[in-house]
């Protein structure tokens, strides 16, 4: 008799798809807003695309062959035309844009107390400064009107902004 094999998970790894990764896992690509056709038959397409899956009893998924029950659904992708916030990022994306300089992008404590303090004495030091070390840009307020309203003094900042905002930051300073 042959002993079973034990396996230990050492970890588990979760992260963010980038857009290319997101279209090569895509079995359909989204360009119309139509359901379905005349005919009441799902439109290639739209959102109800069998290769996405099995929508109806009667129907089988194009991507698999699989009935309702058989199959679990397949990834689709849709471009937008202009950025978005997800409702679940929001806390993230008021860090950023709080901690880090709006100018350059750099978090808003000099290198000696970044080395001084943890991680989060980090950012609620950051949180306050009022003048980028780096750069000596004075930046301004940033508050959060939920739920993904944000605005610089007074002036409302829309995605596209936060987005250039957020670019500038470098992958090492945020860890």
């Amino acid at each position: 008799m042959i002993p079973p094999i034990k396996k230990q998970i050492k970890s588990i790894g979760f992260g963010l798809l980038n857009p290319e990764q997101i279209k090569n896992l895509s079995v359909a690509k989204i360009v119309t807003p139509e359901l379905y056709d005349i005919d009441g038959y799902p439109v290639d397409g739209g959102l109800m695309d069998l290769r996405m899956g099995a929508i109806h009893p009667g129907v089988r998924c194009r991507t698999c062959g699989g009935r309702l029950k058989e199959c679990l659904g397949h990834p689709g992708s849709i471009d937008l035309a202009r950025p978005i916030m997800h409702l679940k990022y929001i806390p993230l994306i008021e860090i950023g844009l709080r901690c880090f300089c709006q100018n350059c992008g750099k978090l808003m404590l000099s290198d000696k107390k970044i080395s001084e303090c943890g991680a989060s004495q980090r950012i609620k030091k950051s949180k306050n400064a009022k003048k980028c070390p780096y750069c000596g840009e004075a930046n301004e307020k940033i508050k959060l009107d939920k739920p993904t309203s944000f605005y610089r003094g007074k002036k409302r900042l829309f995605p596209t902004e936060i987005r250039e905002m957020l670019e500038k930051i470098s992958d090492e300073d945020w860890n």
